[in-house]
């Protein structure tokens, strides 16, 4: 049977799916990517690079030629960015795609380590005093009797000492536990094992190929595959910069020592040393944690080759330090308790890996990476981070996935990959070849009717964007109309938080009859079902809600957009690879800058239009669309609405639309 034949068997307009799903509309745009994603599995090797518009349908799109393809000798492996999305195929893409298949194909939801309860762990939290009388300690061993899966998603409630008990691959001892019968990670690399799709996310698919690098035998996390979906795949780069680079954290030994005191009152410990650690690490951290900027590049802070020089010789003593604690927790006697033996071989393996991951942090020399640390909060107070980052990933994901003979093929797919209309930037970014014969490219755009269903309203008159007050007041004056036009049912995109307060402080003191919703009031999933279950609310949010929020309907009718969506300019990583594409003779502008820009800009708009009966607005009120030369850059490649320049034309276009967008009164 011909590609064509079986995909319209089940996407065609008598198809399977018409009949399994009400509603189901055949696109050719879903039969165009799945055709693209087919031929990639046929081929040995073979890489399908797929832009999919909103609407097209890509997971089944993926989904079906996963289905032809899997089998025993043949694992397909899907990669997401987000637990969320694993999880809407776990439960309701891949059963819908089984439903209307006929032959059997085993599935397996794989997650990390981290994600599972350690029922070693657990059980030798019992006798600590901060799970004596502890309601959620209870709960979560009572539910540990009848999980299935030990998965921490089950819980309905966040439990702040999760990471005591959660597996650990410096607590586990695998076959050696006696827990391992029972033991839900190992359970779960079991069903992994037998499935021929699983279903996992970038962060443990790029955490695999990292050990996969090591060289060591049997080293990885997931079973050997033939080939990888990456939805999502617009996020590859920063996972993977994630993936095989290092975070080390201000608050990782203190826990560290907190954790050896408790289990040192049955030891002969030296608990001076441990108090050496604690308070080397606090003098090795203190300078990053009065930097004054959330993120920072640690030569900024440490000025100076004597200062570097004296942090890496500080991390140096302290991993001496550790060292002598792991030597010492390797001659304890525990008087043939099991459940202390495995707690002392856990910590000793923890300061093993502390020690390593802490001299590569401060000491790590390669021309690719850059050190630079962020702060944050932690339940102990603020706390600094230093990481050591890979530069490009290009070099690294070349060598682990494209390079020829390439023994797993992959399929890239995002309804936001392409800039410029090709894919240039992601290969680059990449290092995919551009030369690869192996590589298809596929672009198709959204089935909607965006000409007579959105407006992309681009207010001329307003000023270019800059940090003077006067033109934070004008944007926010602007977006003011523009939320009384559609009467409230809008989200309202910023590019930073600064912007986004501005522009709520002075939204707030208006007499606007809607509800408004900030950022950080209260939790992102919070926030949403919030504006949902609100009549005409208004969500004012930054990057987080640039994309993976769907809200269908009249529910959201507008989208405001304060500014072109260019990286922070002082940003650490982001700095780093401006100078690296400079140094080799790049413009880091348009082959860096501007393509990331564009990718973000379309995220942001299609938070819209998310079904063909859906209508609105998006007005995105930064002034260089129009005035430089670049803005043609964006213009030309978001979806084709119709442009307006004038307030008015968009007050007629709501009015048109009332009948349409069933608006709360």
């Amino acid at each position: 049977m011909s590609i064509r034949s079986y995909l319209t068997r089940y996407l065609g307009e008598n198809g399977s799916l018409k009949r399994a799903m009400p509603g189901f509309v055949p696109r050719p745009q879903q039969q165009t990517v799945a055709a693209a994603i087919e031929a990639a599995m046929a081929t040995p090797g073979g890489i399908a690079l797929v832009e999919a518009g909103t609407g097209v349908g890509k997971t089944l799109a993926y989904l079906l030629p996963a289905l032809q393809h899997a089998r025993p000798n043949c694992r397909i492996v899907i990669s997401t960015h987000t637990l969320a999305l694993q999880s809407q195929l776990a439960e309701k893409d891949v059963p819908l795609a089984q439903s209307v298949w006929k032959k059997p194909v085993e599935a397996a939801v794989v997650k990390g380590r981290g994600n599972y309860l350690c029922l070693q762990d657990m059980d030798a939290a019992r006798s600590d005093l901060w799970t004596v009388g502890d309601p959620q300690f209870m709960q979560i061993a009572k539910w540990s009797h009848t999980s299935g899966s030990g998965d921490v998603a089950e819980l309905d409630f966040t439990y702040p000492n999760w990471s005591e008990i959660r597996a650990n691959p410096d607590t586990c001892k695998q076959q050696e536990c006696r827990f391992f019968d029972r033991c839900f990670y190992y359970r779960m690399r079991r069903e992994a094992q037998e499935a021929e799709i699983l279903l996992v996310n970038h962060a443990l698919f790029l955490s695999d190929l990292a050990v996969r690098r090591s060289g060591e035998p049997d080293a990885k996390l997931l079973p050997d595959y033939d080939f990888v979906v990456f939805d999502e795949a617009h996020h590859l780069e920063t996972a993977a910069a994630a993936a095989f680079g290092i975070a080390f954290s201000s608050a990782r030994l203190p826990a560290l020592m907190d954790k050896l005191r408790r289990t040192a009152r049955s030891l002969d410990m030296n608990l001076e040393r441990l108090k050496a650690i604690e308070n080397s690490s606090q003098a090795l951290f203190e300078p990053f944690l009065h930097g004054g900027r959330p993120e920072f590049v640690v030569s900024d802070i440490l000025r100076g080759e004597p200062a570097l020089q004296s942090a890496r010789a500080q991390a140096a003593a302290i991993g001496t330090l550790l060292d002598s604690t792991a030597t010492e927790l390797l001659k304890q006697d525990t008087g043939g308790q099991p459940a202390l033996k495995d707690r002392v071989d856990g910590l000793r393996r923890q300061c093993v890996r502390a020690k390593e991951e802490l001299t590569l942090a401060f000491g790590g020399d390669d021309a690719n990476f850059v050190r630079w640390g962020s702060l944050g909060r932690q339940r102990r107070g603020p706390s600094a981070t230093i990481n050591w980052t890979p530069v490009s990933v290009a070099p690294i994901l070349q060598a682990a996935l494209w390079k020829q003979p390439r023994p797993v093929g992959a399929a890239l797919i995002s309804a936001t990959l392409s800039t410029d209309g090709g894919f240039g930037y992601v290969r680059h970014r990449l290092g995919i070849s551009d030369a690869d014969p192996q590589v298809t490219e596929t672009i198709v755009g959204s089935p909607f009717d965006y000409p007579q269903n959105c407006l992309l309203y681009l207010p001329r008159h307003l000023p270019m964007p800059s940090d003077d007050p006067g033109y934070a007041y004008d944007a926010a004056s602007e977006m003011l109309a523009l939320l009384e036009a559609s009467k409230g049912g809008a989200f309202l995109l910023f590019t930073s938080y600064r912007a986004m307060n501005a522009a709520y402080d002075q939204i707030t003191q208006s007499e606007l009859p809607y509800p408004l919703l900030r950022q950080g009031e209260m939790p992102n999933p919070r926030l949403i079902q919030t504006f949902k279950e609100e009549k005409n609310a208004v969500l004012f949010g930054t990057q987080s809600f640039w994309e993976g929020v769907d809200i269908p309907g009249a529910d959201l009718r507008l989208v405001i957009i304060d500014r072109l969506p260019f990286a922070v300019p002082d940003s650490p990583l982001h700095k780093a690879r401006v100078d690296e594409i400079t140094a080799s003779g790049g413009d880091w502008f348009n082959d860096f800058a501007l393509p990331q820009a564009q990718l973000r800009l379309k995220q942001g708009f299609g938070r819209l239009i998310r079904t063909s009966r859906d209508r609105g607005v998006v007005a995105i009120l930064d002034t260089r669309l129009v005035r430089k030369t670049y803005g043609q850059r964006f213009l030309q490649f978001l979806p084709p609405a119709r442009r307006v320049y004038d307030l008015a034309e968009v007050e007629t276009f709501y009015q048109e639309q009332e009948s349409a967008l069933p608006i709360a009164k």
